[in-house]
């Protein structure tokens, strides 16, 4: 056997290798993605399962350690993305319970995924002082509310490049979401004040 094959071999043994953790990465990641859309589900409809948001926790350290030889993937745009939604998840379980809001190290993800799950919450805080607003329940809108200015206030406190963690978006988004939100608590205030 010559070098040349000898390193062919060897090369399409390391490929063959990265594009198994490669489906591994797109698997586990979108596995992790659905369990987070159930959890998120099930706080909003005031069915929260913490137990869920754990193993969440769980199933993104078996992944991530399972990646270890091929750290490219775990900072690639699959897993990135599952730990951008558990961060959401979290952030925002967190958010609406008025717990302190877990940082990147404790949720074991990174900055970048941490930022853009932050940035996700506000949406989902939104919902909840929608439906309070609904709901006639002012005043928990209101708290909700606050909570969504909290996180806000933290994303635009962020100013990096999109190539390193694209949340410009996700400011310009929350910002427009948090000022249709004190629109709509306003117009709530004056109409309860209207029919007293």
């Amino acid at each position: 056997m010559n070098g040349l094959e000898k390193e062919t071999i060897e090369v399409q043994k390391a490929l063959s290798e990265l594009e198994a953790a490669e489906e591994r990465a797109f698997s586990g990641s979108r596995a992790i993605i659905r369990k987070t859309k159930t959890a998120i589900h099930m706080i909003h409809v005031g069915r929260r399962d913490p137990e869920l948001i754990d193993s969440i926790s769980g199933d993104l350290a078996a992944l991530t350690e399972s990646l270890m030889a091929h750290p490219q993937l775990i900072f690639g745009e699959h897993v990135q993305s599952a730990m951008a939604e558990f961060a959401e998840t979290a952030i925002y379980d967190s958010a609406l319970r008025g717990a302190e809001i877990p940082g990147h190290d404790l949720l074991d993800v990174t900055p970048a995924a941490w930022a853009l799950g932050l940035g996700d919450a506000v949406g989902e805080l939104r919902r909840d002082m929608v439906q309070n607003l609904a709901d006639g329940n002012t005043a928990k809108a209101r708290e909700v509310f606050a909570s969504m200015e909290m996180l806000c206030d933290a994303l635009m406190s962020l100013d990096v490049k999109d190539s390193v963690a694209p949340v410009r978006r996700k400011q310009d988004l929350a910002r427009q979401l948090v000022e249709r939100s004190r629109s709509e608590i306003a117009t709530a205030a004056v109409m309860s004040a209207a029919q007293r």
